[in-house]
């Protein structure tokens, strides 16, 4: 046999197995095909389809907790606040119901969104207080801090000056060294050098005069009531500072013109009023 029979003859043996070896591999069933093909599916690594979904999961929480934090912060810092101008007098309504008659030249700032957790507000000028009853309300100024559960008393928080006067239920006073007290009806409290003095009132509704444009002065700095005037009348009046200290006692109920005003207060004490410009004046001693 020649070199070219032998390389026939094996070649066709290599046929032979390479077909013999693709019939033995064709020859499996649909059943055991499917059994393999889902033994290598189960066996492939699983997690990251659900690492995607732990991750936004970590993420939409992450984005709830910072709404949460910034709807708080607005809540804590968000205020209202209402201001009278001179010659102005309106009442504030708070969100529990509770009023507050504003003197002219006031200034109040609450905290609407967290008025249910802590009724608590800042208060500069003065103003009568009508608190409905409910948890302690807290009314802070500059030089002191009145605390009530449901009652109506009047507070004047001017410059250094501080006085508290309770018409019904009681009232905690507090001043900026930790002294305090608590005032019962009629009890009046203002602050003297410093320290907090309690006197019995036996008309305290002369406190709240000016709610119906009636003044009441017993001894008071004349500067006091000068002051008052410019906030009721919207004008300017320059006081000698020789009589700043000079003390006056009288009421008197808001006239349609300040003139006949000065010329209330300032007739019995020997001054007078001499018109500077308009809705400017200054006043004098006549001697």
């Amino acid at each position: 046999m020649n070199n070219k029979s032998i390389h026939s003859e094996d070649s066709l043996n290599n046929q032979h197995s390479f077909l013999g070896k693709g019939k033995i591999a064709w020859e499996k069933s649909d059943a055991e095909v499917w059994a393999e093909l889902e033994k290598k599916i189960t066996a492939q690594p699983a997690g990251k389809t659900v690492q995607f979904r732990t991750q936004t999961t970590r993420w939409s929480v992450a984005a709830v907790f910072l709404v949460l934090v910034g709807l708080a912060g607005i809540a804590a810092f968000y205020s209202k606040t209402i201001e009278t101008l001179p010659g102005e007098h309106l009442t504030a309504l708070l969100p529990d119901g509770s009023k507050v008659e504003l003197n002219a030249g006031s200034t109040l700032t609450y905290y609407p969104l967290r008025w249910k957790l802590q009724r608590k507000l800042d208060f500069e000028g003065e103003g009568f207080f009508n608190v409905q009853k409910g948890k302690k309300f807290l009314v802070q100024s500059s030089n002191g801090t009145t605390q009530v559960l449901g009652t109506s008393f009047n507070i004047y928080a001017r410059d250094e000056n501080y006085r508290v006067t309770c018409l019904t239920g009681k009232v905690d006073v507090s001043t900026l060294t930790g002294e305090h007290i608590v005032l019962l009806p009629n009890n009046h409290a203002e602050l003297e050098e410093g320290k907090l003095v309690v006197k019995k009132m036996f008309n305290p509704e002369s406190t709240i005069g000016w709610t119906n444009n009636q003044f009441f002065f017993a001894g008071r700095p004349l500067k006091e009531v000068i002051d008052e005037i410019e906030r009721q009348y919207a004008v300017t009046i320059e006081l000698d500072p020789q009589l700043n200290n000079r003390n006056f006692g009288s009421n008197f109920s808001k006239k349609p013109n300040v003139e006949e005003v000065l010329g209330l207060v300032c007739k019995p004490m020997n001054l007078k009023f001499v018109k500077q410009s308009e809705n400017v004046y200054r006043i004098v001693d006549k001697s």
